[in-house]
């Protein structure tokens, strides 16, 4: 009679395990809005090394996290290897290879890498010679997070998580369908997350060395089509991109390098997904900017800009190399 309850306990002890367990399998990363006057919710919170927490940019668009010297803790791990990465944008960093663990202040549960990562410890950012007047980096941001799935050693954080956070993630950011929201990233997102989505396939990276382990895919292969009132389409590998304020494409009679006039209606269309989605342009960064401009990068194709984010939830799943979207 008296097992019974130590029974009992043992149960309820193994039953708190297993849903312990099951919580790990997925978490949920808070977002927060960028300064200005955007309001849009690509800010993440890292604490690298040991250090204090340091809000960075949440950058689907690029890869790998590139941090402040100063904002890395007592135990980073720093290599004297030179490493310098570039942006579109024209920023340019210069600094050198390190290892740290990587946490999430504010995860629900607690996120952390299980193991040191490679990052860039940035020692300076300066500008292209082609582009003198880049953003650079604003006093508030201390890095960038790039959670794309390009193969380089400096490689998506997000990927590199414990068991199934590792398997993927979903960007919920579309406050103006939402107004009142909690922006988040959800990492290891289950059946119930993925529900209602559509899909599209990334291609498989095929240039480059992958790193032991990890999964790799051509982010920027989306095949989007774009048109400016209702007039022909120009289709081409596209990137999601939540690091972009403005997004960025050609089509047929219109000039390159001028920027779509407000008041303008771009469509943006991925057949494979059977998303559309119709925006009346303006002039405000991450809200309704666009920019006529040829596919473009290292890895040539348009960018979607940041704003689609704001009107639909998008995953990115680095199991199956897929892309979803999901309207309200």
């Amino acid at each position: 009679m008296r097992l019974l309850p130590v029974l009992a306990g043992l149960a309820g002890i193994l039953l708190l395990a297993a849903g312990a367990g099951a919580a790990e399998e997925r978490a949920v990363i808070p977002l927060h809005a960028r300064p200005g006057p955007s309001g849009f919710a690509n800010i993440m919170t890292v604490a690298v090394g040991g250090g204090a927490p340091h809000d960075v940019l949440f950058d689907t668009g690029s890869n790998g996290l590139r941090i402040r010297a100063e904002a890395v803790g007592p135990e980073v791990r720093l290599t004297d290897i030179p490493i310098t990465y570039s942006y579109t944008s024209g920023n340019v960093l210069r600094g050198v290879l390190g290892y740290a663990r990587v946490a999430f202040p504010g995860a629900r549960p607690a996120v952390a890498t299980p193991r040191e990562i490679a990052i860039q410890v940035v020692q300076s950012v300066t500008c292209k010679a082609d582009k003198p007047r880049c953003p650079g980096w604003p006093k508030s941001q201390a890095g960038v997070l790039g959670a794309a799935y390009n193969p380089t050693p400096i490689f998506n954080p997000l990927a590199q998580l414990e068991g199934r956070l590792a398997d993927g993630f979903v960007v919920v950011a579309d406050d103006l369908a939402r107004p009142g929201i909690a922006p988040h990233v959800i990492v290891g997102p289950d059946e119930a997350d993925l529900a209602g989505f559509s899909f599209a396939p990334f291609d498989a990276w095929t240039g480059g060395s992958q790193p032991d382990g990890l999964r790799a895919w051509n982010t920027k292969s989306v095949m989007t089509c774009f048109s400016v009132d209702r007039g022909p389409e120009r289709c081409h590998g596209t990137v999601f991109d939540t690091g972009a304020g403005n997004g960025s494409f050609e089509v047929p009679d219109h000039p390159v390098g001028r920027t779509v006039r407000p008041g303008s209606l771009v469509t943006t269309r991925v057949p494979e997904a059977g998303m559309t989605l119709s925006i009346v342009a303006g002039s405000a960064h991450w809200t309704n900017r666009y920019r006529f401009a040829p596919p473009h990068g290292s890895v040539k194709g348009f960018n979607s800009g940041g704003l689609v984010f704001r009107h639909m939830q998008i995953a990115f799943d680095a199991v199956k190399g897929r892309i979803g979207f999901k309207r309200p």
